[in-house]
């Protein structure tokens, strides 16, 4: 297949974003969505125990495919789709310069795009509960310990800005949380900003990160990598049912 033109401009990453309730509002929607799904996708979906998650996945194929394929001017079966080395997706095309990438919680699916280098995106919802007090000094660096710290009673809150952050770098370059995340350190007051530190001291140079909240219930992260020149635009956009098989 020859690599089509990416309709994208180099510095716009785009964050589709919907939830679940929303998009799959009768059986047989969920049901044409599901007939769209290649063999092994189907086996994992029927293996989830819980009926969100196996409908966030769900959705989270759906998007991926239609976003890619708008970008791309293909129909969103047009374009491969691979699990790069370490998991990451891919679109499978030599020289596509087009990357993306899924995050899902608490009902909310996200799917970042970008044509201006590697791209993650992590989402949080709020009403977490098993967060342990723990976490923070396992997962922060001391200034941001110390800040969520000053939050008192919304500490869980705090922390999971920070989470959100760590989360969308270590899912842009593929790497798990066997990275130490109190190295991958941020300063959240208003944009936020990178200061890695210890081993991953530099790592972060020229990255871009966005944090947001979606509605009241969740909050948003993107990490860009390093493209030159001005700050990417991070634009949100709902997910359009119209794009639902």
């Amino acid at each position: 297949m020859a690599v089509p033109t990416s309709s994208m401009a180099p510095r716009v990453v785009r964050v589709w974003h919907a939830h679940v309730d929303d998009v799959f509002d009768g059986p047989g929607r969920l049901a044409r969505a599901v007939a769209r799904l290649r063999p092994a996708e189907q086996a994992r979906y029927a293996r989830f125990r819980h009926d969100v998650d196996r409908r966030m996945f769900l959705l989270g194929r759906v998007m991926a495919r239609a976003a890619v394929g708008d970008a791309l001017g293909l129909d969103p079966h047009d374009w491969p789709w691979r699990e790069g080395e370490r998991g990451r997706p891919e679109v499978d095309l030599p020289d596509c310069s087009i990357t993306f990438n899924l995050a899902h919680s608490g009902g909310v699916v996200v799917c970042a795009l970008a044509d201006c280098g590697l791209v993650g995106v992590d989402v949080e919802a709020r009403e977490r509960v098993k967060l342990e007090r723990a976490l923070v000094a396992r997962c922060c660096g001391p200034e941001e310990a110390a800040d969520v710290e000053t939050h008192g009673d919304q500490w869980r809150d705090r922390f999971l800005q920070y989470w959100t952050l760590k989360e969308s770098y270590l899912k842009a370059v593929g790497l798990g949380i066997s990275v130490p995340l109190d190295e991958v350190c941020f300063r959240i007051d208003g944009e936020p900003r990178s200061c890695f530190r210890g081993s991953l001291a530099g790592a972060d140079a020229g990255w871009a990160f966005d944090l947001t909240t979606l509605g009241s219930t969740h909050y948003l992260a993107v990490a860009v990598s390093p493209v030159g020149g001005t700050r990417p635009q991070f634009v949100r956009l709902p997910f359009p049912t119209e794009w639902m098989p």
